[in-house]
């Protein structure tokens, strides 16, 4: 959201507009809140958004991986 804001006197705003949509990952604890950050100017965003990949990728499991250093 942006908002034009003034300070000629007092301080004041006008209304909030929205500036793009996003769709965020879910947060992964309690303490995840933020998915995005903005750069000192103001001028970018980096968004932590959800990418649905066009296949999955393979999953690999290793057992025993340690057993030829132990001998």
């Amino acid at each position: 959201m942006a908002a034009p804001v003034t300070n000629e006197g007092t301080f004041s705003s006008g209304t909030p507009v929205p500036l793009f949509q996003v769709r965020g990952r879910a947060p992964v604890s309690s303490t995840d809140t933020f998915i995005y950050d903005v750069s000192k100017d103001g001028e970018q965003f980096l968004v932590n958004r959800y990418l649905k990949p066009d296949r999955p990728s393979p999953l690999t499991i290793v057992l025993n991986a340690t057993a030829d250093a132990q001998k």
